[in-house]
């Protein structure tokens, strides 16, 4: 991923809460982008930073289950 833009700064807005919508800026050192979203794309979101969180304690986990 050697055209990756590096994150800086992210910002999450709210625009309505029935339906739930709103905005995501997202600043690289070069730019700020900005993005609509609904509720369903911040879950998806959430779902996805939550397994990119908890990946290697998992990995860590399963590696000490071995040592047993």
């Amino acid at each position: 991923m050697d055209d990756a833009h590096k994150i800086t700064d992210v910002s999450v807005s709210t625009i309505s809460t029935t339906p739930l919508r709103g905005t995501i800026e997202i600043d690289t050192p070069d730019s700020t982008i900005k993005f609509e979203l609904n509720e369903d794309i911040a879950l998806s979101i959430c779902t996805r930073l939550e397994h990119f969180l908890t990946q290697e304690q998992q990995r860590k986990l399963n590696r000490a289950r071995g040592s047993r």
